[in-house]
């Protein structure tokens, strides 16, 4: 929509105040996914379930560790915090920046909550893993039916 805005005849159309609300829905999708992380890991957490805190031990310390870090901050705060601007909102490549950033590490954490866990201090990265996801929206774009 960034892109179409600035061509005929979308730029009559759509103004700030549409980007605005695409920043409000995306605020509250981040929102949403943060509820449903953290409610998962304090409901297993504080339930004291031996067979659910064995998968998430390994994935809290050492490399797995720094990912879920990174996916705390890049995945959840830094948008929530961006977001919370109305200036922010209203403006188009940023918000467009925001949304590669949150595509990236929603990729990142499935990437953190499926990849098996041989050891706890490292994890190893396939080309096949990051070829996977292209592939796939690369089939999903060849079968979508043309309007």
């Amino acid at each position: 929509m960034a892109a179409l805005a600035k061509h005929e005849p979308m730029n009559k159309v759509v103004g700030q105040l549409h980007f605005h609300d695409l920043g409000k829905l995306l605020l509250a999708l981040v929102m949403l996914w943060s509820y449903f992380a953290f409610s998962q890991f304090l409901i297993i957490w504080s339930g004291n379930l031996p067979e659910e805190i064995r998968w998430y031990l390994p994935r809290i310390h050492g490399a797995w560790g720094a990912v879920a870090l990174a996916v705390i901050v890049l995945h959840f705060a830094f948008p929530f915090l961006f977001l919370l601007s109305r200036s922010f909102k209203r403006h188009a490549g940023k918000l467009v920046i925001v949304a590669i950033l949150i595509l990236v590490m929603r990729l990142v954490d499935l990437f953190w909550m499926i990849a098996p866990n041989f050891t706890h201090e490292r994890f190893q990265v396939s080309w096949m893993d990051l070829v996977a996801p292209i592939a796939i929206g690369g089939l999903w774009l060849a079968l979508l039916p043309e309007p």
